[in-house]
């Protein structure tokens, strides 16, 4: 075992604090899950002193929270397989300079960077409305799409623009086409890329609320943002429900992290060798 120093000693002391602080808000939101509101009042920080099953019943039954999981699910893996589609293949063509005006491109999608997606609210609701287009998925799913593409475009035209030319000039010379270039070559080698502007895009719907919110209104299309701000009573809120309803919905998050956690993690840290 190594000496310890001062600056080792201050490293494992900032990691226990973080580490602290990362992890005592899901203990307390698992402990929570299992207590009445009065328990969690008068004990907020002690372990339950009976298990409260009926909270993960009432989260079932009653707010259908698994149905909720199930629409965050579909909205988000839908809104990640159109950006990662269509975002790689834009992405390609402006790296490359395919076409003329892919400067006026880069900034088209800044702006889209610098317009917060609120702002188009009113005319969103006013589309969906009009084209009969709310409580439906597909319109959801490209509406989270057309949000999450500019960040995911500029994180993958990054990648694929420090991909050698040599490798689609090659390709060309074996007969290949652009959309086998881009799926065949330079998809594989932009994979880190490609997860990671695909896990934003994927968190980022499976968060929503706004648009979820008012562009949803039927009880079976509603998402999890949207079942657990129901939950928030004028007079009283039910707790325990809720908290146990937060659990179930970050079950599925932390599934997708564990099988993908080397893919995960490698695009974070390519990402941090670009920048």
């Amino acid at each position: 075992m190594g000496k310890w120093t001062i600056g080792k000693c201050v490293y494992w002391l900032l990691a226990l604090i973080f580490c602290f602080v990362f992890l005592y808000p899901v203990y307390f939101t698992i402990i929570s899950s299992f207590k009445n509101n009065n328990e969690i009042w008068n004990t907020m920080f002690a372990l339950p002193s009976s298990i409260e099953w009926g909270n993960y019943v009432s989260a079932i039954f009653d707010v259908q929270i698994l149905r909720a999981v199930l629409n965050s699910f579909v909205f988000s893996a839908g809104a990640c397989i159109v950006v990662v589609i269509f975002v790689t293949m834009a992405a390609y063509v402006v790296a490359r300079k395919l076409i003329r005006g892919t400067t006026f491109l880069r900034l088209y999608y800044l702006l889209g960077l610098m317009i917060p997606p609120y702002a188009m609210l009113i005319p969103v609701v006013t589309m969906f409305t009009e084209f009969g287009m709310r409580d439906k998925y597909l319109p959801m799913i490209f509406l989270y799409a057309g949000i999450n593409f500019p960040m995911s475009f500029y994180i993958i035209t990054g990648f694929i623009a420090g991909i050698s030319r040599e490798l689609d000039e090659a390709a060309i010379v074996d007969g290949a086409n652009t959309f086998q270039i881009v799926f065949g070559i330079i998809f594989p080698i932009a994979k880190p890329g490609i997860f990671t502007g695909a896990i934003m895009a994927f968190l980022t719907v499976y968060n929503e609320l706004v648009f979820a919110n008012t562009l949803l209104s039927t009880k079976a299309m509603k998402t999890i943002s949207v079942r657990l701000l129901g939950l928030q009573g004028e007079r009283f809120t039910s707790y325990g429900p809720m908290f146990a309803s937060i659990v179930m919905s970050i079950i599925p998050i932390m599934i997708i992290y564990l099988l993908f956690q080397e893919k995960i993690e490698g695009g974070a840290v390519a990402g941090a060798i670009k920048g």
